[in-house]
């Protein structure tokens, strides 16, 4: 059974994955290099992309911003054997990393190297705990699966 709270966890952290998702396919849109809120990124760096590859890599992200999304949806699912509730669980945990490494290099970046990004890494940091949320809500649940089919 999902708690409330666990259930809320879940539709956050997917909603706010898609405001990521939203940010790469307007930057794939206009063909930018970055993030809405990161940091500043020089001129010279579209030099090392061909044609149309700025867009492209960040469809890419965008893509991997929905995989996400639908992993973190997918802990919704009762599943009762151990093989895909574990796997889950690591690709859950796998995301929350990802948001915690962004928080802690956009925030360091904006601080120590004056290159901008606090604003991407005040959101990744909000990622991070909605992902944690979400993936202790997960882990949570086995024991009442567990205690569900013991009766």
């Amino acid at each position: 059974m999902i708690t409330w709270t666990g259930r809320w966890a879940v539709w956050a952290a997917a909603s706010w994955t898609l405001l990521y998702v939203a940010s790469k396919i307007h930057f794939a849109l206009a063909e930018r290099i970055g993030v809405t809120g990161g940091p500043r990124v020089a001129p010279e760096t579209y030099l090392e992309y061909g044609p149309g590859e700025v867009a492209r890599a960040q469809w890419a992200n965008a893509a991997a911003g929905l995989l996400m999304a639908a992993v973190v949806l997918a802990s919704l699912i009762p599943f009762r054997r151990p093989l895909p509730r574990r796997t889950l669980a690591a690709l859950l945990w796998s995301c929350a990393a990802m948001a915690a490494a962004g928080a802690i290099g956009m925030t360091a970046g904006a601080l120590f190297a004056e290159r901008g990004g606090a604003l991407f890494g005040g959101y990744c940091a909000v990622w991070a705990v909605l992902l944690c949320l979400a993936s202790l809500s997960f882990h949570r649940r086995r024991r009442s699966i567990m205690k569900q089919l013991s009766r």
